[in-house]
């Protein structure tokens, strides 16, 4: 059994000596509804064969992988295709949080869905620090239970409801990209639309807008459009049920180029969610069970490797400190190399583990999503388990991490607030339906979707209701948290702008 534990049991103080560990192996040149246990097509040209259970029945977790043939600097392993080096650009980095908009899921391309220079719905009241006498929020922002993660907000004295809507024609499932005053959302409908973000009419009345008034320009995808859009530099990046991921520009519509995914096994072979785009390279999943990076000039194929599993790589990607880590519907959570996409390392579930989904990087850490279990934390060097914490149901959203607190929806429908030192629960809070958006933290709330149709902001310090918006459909949207608006889509087609009104 592989625990990422120390002897002394100081989990803070572990926390920031992996911290440390990271960083130095950063200035040394370390880093540069069917069968969900499908192995790889063995082919002979995957990055990894590994066994997905080796039939024990403890449900002890498995930990880093170390079978003969891989070693966790991924220095023997190749991806099934590579660009050749001429082709390349420099070692990735992060592209920095950006200071306005919300241009890709989560806010960032660690997906931490933490944005503290942001502003949710609010009143001129929020701002008096008077007005928060007894609620635990400090004037400033922040509270003493937040962990000193230094977001705050206070209460609202005007209600929160649709400052504008547009109906798509079809479910929203994926969530809404906001830059440069334009909200890019699909639908169902395959259709990829650029709303803008401006008020129709007078503020309050929650207007409903005709999809050819309100759109600069869409763009039919011929299928279903799941995937939540990414913008960067002026394109935006899309993916949809057909396995095509297309870049258009942001300012007219017009296709730049389309890739699509290899497509060469049974099963479907989808591109649900959008990419992380970082130094020329577009990096996304697929549920063909391979991860891609795409050359963002022409949508010529770099590399891609397998992580295996029927539903494959449903869930987003990350990408931190010149990694790519991807969670797989095969119970694996990977770390690849995102230059040349060498396997770094992987983790395996326990037995019962059917996916592990949704990473989000932080402080040297991955949290993941885990089903039937929960969520869990290991190692961003060497994927050795830090902590698994069962949350009474399955999560298969991507977790929100700001400072000390971790941010997780469940199936079960609850919302909770972890301690990302050892898992420990902060508080719990019950909502109307099952949780499949990821949270968004923003000026001390958090901001999510259920499948019971509610849009809700809660405090991030004790989980208290703050306001609650009712929408037509299931949310499984993941909110944006723009300019004192939040930005959502549901299951009856709406694209939705909520903020605070004046009545």
């Amino acid at each position: 059994m592989v625990r990422g534990v120390d002897d002394d049991g100081d989990g803070r103080d572990r926390s920031r000596r992996g911290v440390l560990r990271w960083g130095l192996a950063l200035g040394t040149g370390a880093l540069s509804g069917c069968s969900l246990f499908d192995e790889p097509d063995g082919d002979g040209r995957v990055v990894t064969s590994a066994t997905l259970d080796d039939g024990a029945t403890t449900d002890t977790a498995v930990g880093p992988a170390t079978r003969p043939g891989t070693v966790t600097d991924g220095a023997d392993v190749r991806p099934e295709t590579a660009t050749p080096r001429g082709r390349r650009t420099d070692r990735p980095t992060v592209t920095p949080a950006p200071t306005d908009g919300w241009r890709v899921l989560q806010a960032d391309d660690a997906r931490t869905g933490w944005r503290p220079d942001g502003t949710g719905p609010q009143s001129a009241a929020a701002l008096d620090p008077d007005a928060e006498a007894g609620s635990g929020v400090e004037p400033g922002g922040g509270t003493a239970a937040d962990g000193g993660t230094g977001v705050g907000g206070g209460t609202s004295d005007r209600p929160v409801e649709p400052v504008w809507s547009t109906d798509l024609g079809a479910a929203v499932r994926g969530s809404v990209a906001v830059a440069d005053g334009t909200a890019y959302v699909g639908s169902e409908s395959g259709v990829l639309a650029a709303l803008s973000v401006s008020d129709p009419g007078a503020s309050g009345s929650g207007p409903t807008r005709a999809l050819n008034e309100a759109a600069g320009w869409t763009h039919d995808a011929g299928a279903a459009v799941r995937a939540t859009p990414t913008v960067a530099d002026g394109v935006v990046y899309c993916g949809d049920e057909d396995g095509r991921l297309t870049a258009l520009d942001a300012s007219d519509g017009r296709e730049r180029w389309s890739f699509a995914v290899a497509s060469d096994r049974a099963g479907p072979s989808a591109v649900r969610s959008g990419p992380v785009v970082a130094d020329g390279t577009a990096y996304v999943g697929a549920t063909d069970g391979r991860v891609y990076a795409v050359d963002v000039a022409d949508g010529a194929e770099r590399w891609r490797v397998d992580a295996g599993g029927f539903l494959g790589v449903a869930t987003p990607v990350a990408l931190a400190e010149g990694r790519v880590f991807a969670g797989s519907y095969a119970g694996r959570l990977y770390a690849f190399d995102a230059e040349t996409g060498r396997e770094r390392w992987y983790y395996a579930g326990r037995a019962a583990t059917r996916a592990l989904s949704g990473p989000s990087v932080a402080d040297g850490v991955v949290y993941a999503g885990a089903s039937p279990e929960g969520v869990l934390a290991v190692d961003a060097l060497d994927g050795t388990e830090r902590w698994r914490r069962e949350t009474g149901g399955p999560v298969f959203s991507s977790p929100a991490v700001a400072g000390e607190a971790l941010y997780v929806g469940t199936d079960a429908g609850a919302v909770l607030a972890l301690d990302t030192a050892d898992g420990t629960e902060r508080w719990r809070r019950e909502v109307d339906g099952a949780v499949r958006s990821s949270p968004a933290v923003v000026d001390g709330r958090v901001y999510v979707g259920t499948d019971g149709g509610s849009v809700l902001a809660l405090d991030a310090a004790d989980g208290t209701e703050r306001w609650q918006v009712a929408l037509d459909g299931r949310v499984t949207s993941s909110p944006a948290v723009v300019g004192g608006r939040v930005y959502v889509g549901d299951g009856s087609g709406g694209a939705h702008a909520l903020g605070a009104t004046e009545r």
